[in-house]
């Protein structure tokens, strides 16, 4: 028998929004500070999704190296600038918060789990009126570690009162497929966002590898799939309600 899901937790940059803008601003800003050129959108996709720690190791790597005040100090600076910039140029993906209404009235409810620093998480749902659809928000300050630690999806799954066989995770990144395999959550992963590992179909390679499957029922791996009544979300379709039928 199938487990009926009650619960979707999202993560937020590539897969509800498209942040990729904001973020190289705000990196270009404090490589500018330090003398360093410009990164491109196109170089700071795949930096994306480790958190903002990460995100600056991996950006002044690109540029030379981190510089003499050092990483903690470059931080806070990057903070500084992107939570008061964070809504300049990040909106959501197309079919976003029709595909959110449409699972919200099916009676699921939503969770934001990301890498991305609280703050800025609850400044951009608010300000692109994205907050109401979710009962819980928990970003990256609000957990022991990261995804793809499944601590993440644990933590969230503790303040839904939902347990694991009851949820599904949506991402855009091997951090994702990580810590929801951990956390024995059946993900699905969008085609867009900024994965650093191309995401393929079930059972077929792309170019540089796959996302790891998640194995399912029976032994069987692979990318979860999930049918019935299609809602699009972003420029493909990619979920399917299952309020009613649980796991592909």
């Amino acid at each position: 028998m199938r487990q009926a899901k009650r619960a979707v937790l999202f993560d937020l940059d590539g897969t509800l929004i498209h942040s990729l803008p904001d973020l190289t601003s705000a990196v270009n800003h404090i490589l500018a500070e330090e003398g360093r050129d410009a990164v491109t959108e196109a170089e700071v996709g795949p930096m994306v999704g480790d958190g903002a720690h990460t995100l600056m190791e991996r950006a002044f790597a690109a540029r030379g190296g981190m510089p003499a005040v050092g990483a903690a100090a470059v931080l806070s600076r990057f903070l500084a600038f992107y939570e008061a910039n964070a809504t300049t140029l990040t909106r959501p993906f197309p079919h976003v918060a029709e595909t959110l209404a449409r699972l919200k009235d099916k009676g699921l409810v939503l969770a934001v789990c990301t890498n991305k620093p609280t703050a800025a998480t609850h400044e951009i749902l608010q300000a692109l009126e994205l907050d109401h659809y979710f009962a819980v928000v928990v970003g990256g300050d609000d957990t022991p570690a990261l995804k793809p630690s499944p601590v993440h999806v644990d933590t969230v799954l503790d303040r839904l009162g939902v347990a694991r066989d009851e949820a599904v995770m949506v991402g855009d990144s091997v951090n994702d497929v990580l810590a929801a395999k951990g956390a024995q959550v059946p993900c699905i992963v969008v085609t867009f966002g900024y994965s650093r590992t191309p995401v393929s179909e079930p059972g077929r390679r792309s170019g540089g590898g796959r996302l790891p499957p998640h194995r399912r029922r029976g032994g069987r791996t692979g990318l979860i799939k999930l049918r019935y009544l299609p809602i699009r979300l972003s420029p493909t379709p990619i979920i399917s309600s299952f309020c009613r039928h649980g796991r592909a």
